[in-house]
């Protein structure tokens, strides 16, 4: 082979490394990226226009028979203008009468026991059958609510809009998934998350946890290990996972229990502190003070002094609405002045 045909040769052997090479560097970056930043939560990147939400929490969350719950209202306000809106989680029901446990009014009833995760007598997509848990007080000895809610022994039941004997809601016409359970805490559900999110890939996580492990003594710090412990979790199978951590609403019991009160207190602010540390451009995480937004009042906007009564759900719709509007460009604020809450739950 003469000098010209072997720099020829060369020349055609180094274009061609160069295209191999370029090439290989476009696959990566799609692959990596996405079209145009809109790579689908399952893909494992970010999404331009988050469509699926995970309602997380408790009681005031899940709700009971005859509620029509605060999700009820979110999802109807939010589906006329998100397009693909999807609500996911593990569950899709009110709680069942045996789950169902009375949060008390007075600082002499004693509160349920935190020790086990009610998710272990739930399953996923439908009701448990287990009785209450260790240190819950006896169905028996509640009575039930009076008009005003109220209850002799200090803690009153739901269920005054529906069939105390079935987990039926006021009004099915929403979407009715969601990864609330009745008596669940911070430290049960931080658990669980991660799972959770892994199979039902969320784009938003809106949270309202915190108030059971504040029924029993705990620290802080503890709290703090817990919130903390909840949202690494759940990015540990979403990194790009946006967070709303709800501070927890008043009760009634913090009337009555300075302790009580004085956890509470502190854990919201707490709350706050969390989410503003923990936030990242890549995944924001926005605390949302729903007392403090809606003027919520626990003797007005409640039926036992905890769970949200028909208006109550009005308020706590509203201000996620707000705040995913606000914070994560997700649908539009929730109509003012709010409407009148009617009939139920």
């Amino acid at each position: 082979m003469n000098i010209p045909q072997r720099r020829r040769t060369v020349l055609l052997a180094a274009a061609l490394v160069l295209v191999l090479v370029a090439a290989g560097a476009v696959y990566w970056q799609v692959t990596r990226s996405g079209d145009a930043g809109d790579t689908d939560t399952r893909a494992g990147g970010p999404v331009s226009e988050p469509r699926r939400i995970m309602l997380a929490g408790d009681s005031m969350t899940q709700g009971a028979n005859g509620d029509r719950t605060w999700r009820y209202h979110l999802w109807n306000h939010l589906s006329s203008v998100v397009e693909g809106l999807d609500f996911v989680g593990p569950y899709s029901e009110p709680a069942t009468p045996d789950m169902i446990l009375p949060v008390p009014t007075t600082e002499d009833v004693a509160p349920p026991s935190p020790d086990d995760d009610p998710a272990e007598d739930y399953q996923e997509q439908g009701g448990g059958t287990e009785p209450p848990r260790t240190g819950a007080p006896d169905p028996s000895a509640a009575e039930s609510p009076g008009p005003e809610g109220s209850s002799d022994v200090g803690a009153a039941w739901p269920g005054t809009d529906g069939d105390p004997d079935t987990a039926e809601y006021l009004d099915p016409d929403f979407d009715q998934d969601h990864n609330a359970l009745w008596g669940r805490t911070l430290g049960d559900a931080a658990s669980s998350i991660r799972e959770e999110v892994r199979v039902h890939q969320p784009d938003v996580l809106c949270v309202m946890l915190g108030v059971n492990d504040l029924l029993w003594p705990v620290t802080m710090d503890e709290m703090e290990y817990r919130l903390r412990g909840y949202v690494d979790a759940a990015r540990a199978s979403n990194p790009y996972l946006r967070v709303v951590l709800a501070e927890t609403p008043p009760i009634a019991l913090a009337e009555s229990d300075e302790a009580f009160a004085l956890r509470a207190y502190a854990y919201n602010i707490l709350v706050r502190e969390v989410a503003a540390d923990m936030s990242t451009e890549r995944s924001p995480v926005t605390s949302l003070d729903v007392a403090g937004r809606e003027s919520w009042n626990a003797s007005a906007d409640t039926y036992d002094g905890t769970h949200p009564n028909a208006g109550g759900e009005i308020k706590i719709a509203a201000a996620f609405a707000d705040v995913l509007a606000e914070e994560y460009g997700i649908g539009e604020a929730y109509p003012r002045p709010l409407p009148a809450a009617a009939g139920g739950g």
